[in-house]
């Protein structure tokens, strides 16, 4: 077996002005976004607590002014958030409608926070803000996206340790599907239809006391953000949610038209049927198609999932129709990413959906994240992002590791590459690789450019999270700003 090693480049985003930067806040703030004269301004419903509601409105008064960057050696992993003035990175305001403000009485929390049973307590608890969330949304000139503070007695209620805030960041990726009982999915799950984007926020958003601090980091595992890294976390997902576009991958005036779909699966909340998911990027900037797919089923030997032939026929076909739809044309190209590995009938039938709809160039790739194998590197730091492998049928691709523009390795644990195993290739590995490692960076609920995964893969993951708390007969929300 031969071996070719490589280090990709950091991958360019093009910004505002048709600006190009490696970093999403530089970017941001010397460019402004993708599409700055659409957003003039981002309006906010808020449900929570007169405490929470107050809290939030602070913070957002204290992000007008700007917030100094954390004191770090690698100050450009911190950079200071520039404030939402004359240096305003998204070129729009961010308002809080006055008409779109919800408060739950302390009485309805308290009465929740008893509830002995924790899936009853969660239950009460989407309830809660779920009737709230549609008074907002079915009300004359909604607003863009609607702020759930959530109180801090009702988040050590109900609140499980794989859960985070939105727009937190990743620290590391956190796919893990989590529990079925899973108070934000359900909630999102529940309010889907409103067609309205949900964005959660804690305490630790606007307080900085160490008795909070101290009681969410331990309930949810992961270290609270330093003020400038929320504010742009949580700016970047209310922009992308009120339907603006913040950044996009440069497009190459040589390459074809391709069309990027991932697919993964979920359990419902019986637990008892395996489902599909999907997320299709229509182009670089992230226009595409939430999609449910058909029922799963498993290989007998390692339990592998994959598609009937007919259902990736269908799944297939829904999607590039949906591509003509937007476009007018079919794409020159498609590549499907999935989180296991393809199966012969699998494959015939997304082969014959691709000849149908006289599509000539397609990648199928099985994107693997259990791999046994790592690279060492010298020193103490790990092997740098965008390392990858070259074998024979596969490439090992270190999506996360250190990253010279940061002087660091801004991860919690020891990266683990990714291994990307084409079933049918017409792209070379070195192509793939280096379009996947682009794609982990559209992630946009974070700043932080270095995600492990690709973005198909990342929102079909999120997306199926949310669709096995909805009913089959409902319909998906079609845009993935409602998932996220």
């Amino acid at each position: 077996m031969t071996f070719k090693p490589g280090i990709l480049d950091e991958p360019l985003l093009e910004f505002g002005g048709n600006g190009r930067e490696i970093d999403i806040r530089l970017g941001l703030m010397r460019h402004g976004p993708l599409e700055p004269e659409r957003a003039t301004r981002v309006r906010l419903g808020i449900i929570g607590t007169a405490e929470t509601a107050e809290g939030f409105e602070r913070f957002l008064e204290r992000c007008k002014a700007g917030i100094d960057a954390k004191k770090s050696r690698q100050p450009n992993l911190f950079l200071p958030f520039p404030g939402l003035g004359n240096d305003n990175p998204f070129r729009c305001a961010f308002e809080i409608d006055p008409h779109a403000r919800k408060h739950l009485p302390r009485a309805d929390i308290a009465r929740i926070a008893a509830i002995a049973s924790t899936p009853r307590a969660i239950a009460e608890a989407v309830e809660l803000f779920a009737v709230q969330a549609q008074a907002i949304a079915e009300a004359p000139a909604p607003p863009d996206v609607i702020i759930c503070a959530l109180p801090l007695d009702l988040i050590m209620r109900v609140v499980h340790e794989t859960v985070i805030p939105d727009g937190a960041g990743d620290e590391d990726d956190d796919d893990d599907e989590g529990p079925s009982d899973n108070f934000r999915d359900l909630l999102k799950a529940r309010t889907i239809h409103l067609k309205r984007p949900l964005q959660l926020v804690w305490p630790t958003t606007w307080d900085e006391t160490a008795k909070i601090i101290r009681k969410l980091e331990k309930l949810s595992g992961r270290r609270v953000q330093d003020p400038a890294t929320r504010a742009w976390n949580l700016f970047n997902a209310l922009y992308y949610k009120a339907g603006y576009v913040p950044w996009r991958l440069p497009r190459d005036p040589s390459a074809f038209d391709t069309s990027y779909i991932g697919i993964s699966f979920y359990r419902d909340a019986s637990g008892q049927r395996l489902l599909t998911s999907t997320a299709q990027m229509f182009d670089e900037r992230g226009q595409g198609l939430i999609l449910r797919g058909g029922r799963a089923r498993t290989d007998k030997q390692n339990r592998h999932p994959y598609l009937s032939r007919e259902d990736a026929y269908d799944l297939l076909r829904r999607s590039l129709q949906a591509y003509a739809a937007h476009h007018f044309h079919q794409p020159a190209r498609v590549v499907v990413y999935k989180t296991s590995r393809f199966e012969p009938e699998e494959a015939d039938g997304f082969a014959q959906a691709l000849a149908e709809e006289k599509v000539r160039l397609s990648d199928l790739v099985w994107v693997s994240e259990r791999t046994p194998f790592r690279l060492l590197r010298d020193g103490a730091y790990p092997p740098l992002r965008g390392t990858f492998l070259e074998m024979e049928q596969s490439a090992l691709l270190y999506s996360r590791g250190s990253v010279p523009y940061y002087r660091t390795y801004p991860g919690l644990y020891v990266p683990q590459p990714i291994m990307l195993r084409p079933h049918l290739r017409e792209s070379t590995l070195a192509e793939l690789s280096r379009e996947t490692l682009a794609l982990t960076k559209m992630n946009w609920n974070s700043t932080q450019f270095d995600g492990s995964q690709p973005i198909t893969v990342r929102a079909a993951r999120v997306v199926g999270r949310v669709l096995k708390h909805v009913s089959a007969g409902a319909a998906e929300a079609p845009e993935y700003r409602f998932y996220i």
